[in-house]
């Protein structure tokens, strides 16, 4: 799992259950499906949209996650079809898929683009003493008055899968959608580190192609005001030490030393009956 400065949770998803994360790698079988699960801990909204293998695969519509809350994204958005679409699924680059559609330096990446929503001004009501010279005695009365910019006008979503919110001038419109059915399921506890970079070997390299049919819809929503966009990226790899993965590595699997076959806790980073290194690269 992959922790932003953000409040922002990435991680990937087979089966259900969370891949255990090295150094923002995930070890998954070829031919499995996989969904991309992101958590949102801030007490605002956040907008989402996800790439794969360099390809936008939520066709430039910005997901929409609540405020504390999660989306379970399992599937491409394409055509504008926000009811149904094909499954994420990981298959090796062998030899004849590079010869027919090449090789692309993002093989293998999931990028994930966020921007978290701008908390709404405050507005504060006080009263205010005014004395008119001109009398003899105060004269009191009450106004209101306003701390900073103007309240901000909030719109219920507008359940329209033709809806384009306006944008500022000069800008391109997006789209916004959010999932009708968001999940619930709940991510382990994990050492939080941000994404700063990191290595990989050509040789593991899978990529991302359209899987079985999921039936996952979105719903449009309102455009809102967001800062700057953050990046998270994973990397799926499909062979461990030029060995193809048989299964996928979950947060919960054990590790099983390769030199003593001695099984240690998942958090462990070398055996301790012999000391040999459990990740192996």
């Amino acid at each position: 799992m992959v922790y932003s400065p953000n409040k922002v949770v990435a991680c990937v998803k087979v089966d259900g259950k969370i891949l255990r994360e090295d150094k923002n790698v995930v070890t998954l079988p070829f031919g499995s499906e996989y969904s991309i699960f992101i958590k949102n801990l801030n007490p605002t909204r956040i907008k989402v949209k996800v790439s794969v293998d360099g390809t936008d695969a939520t066709e430039d519509t910005w997901l929409v996650v609540n405020a504390n809350s999660d989306l379970d994204l399992e599937r491409f958005v394409r055509n504008g079809n926000w009811d149904k679409g094909n499954r994420f699924k990981f298959i090796e680059r062998t030899e004849a898929v590079e010869e027919h559609r090449g090789i692309k330096a993002d093989d293998g990446l999931i990028r994930i683009e966020y921007q978290v929503e701008k908390p709404k001004p405050i507005v504060i009501d006080v009263e205010e003493h005014h004395h008119h010279h001109h009398h003899d005695h105060w004269d009191w009365y009450d106004r209101p008055w306003r701390y900073g910019s103007e309240l901000t006008k909030s719109s219920a979503p507008i359940r329209s899968s033709s809806l384009r919110p306006s944008a500022a001038a000069g800008q391109r419109l997006n789209k916004f959608a959010e999932s009708v059915q968001p999940a619930t399921a709940d991510i382990a506890d994990s050492d939080n580190e941000a994404f700063y970079g990191f290595e990989r070997s050509l040789s593991d390299v899978g990529i991302t192609v359209p899987g079985s049919e999921s039936n996952q819809k979105f719903v449009s929503v309102r455009d809102f005001e967001t800062g700057p966009s953050e990046v998270i990226v994973i990397q799926l790899r499909g062979k461990v030490a030029g060995k193809v993965a048989t299964k996928a590595v979950t947060v919960d699997t054990k590790l099983t030393c390769v030199t003593c076959g001695k099984s240690q806790k998942s958090t462990e980073k070398f055996c301790g009956q012999c000391g040999t290194a459990l990740q192996i690269i």
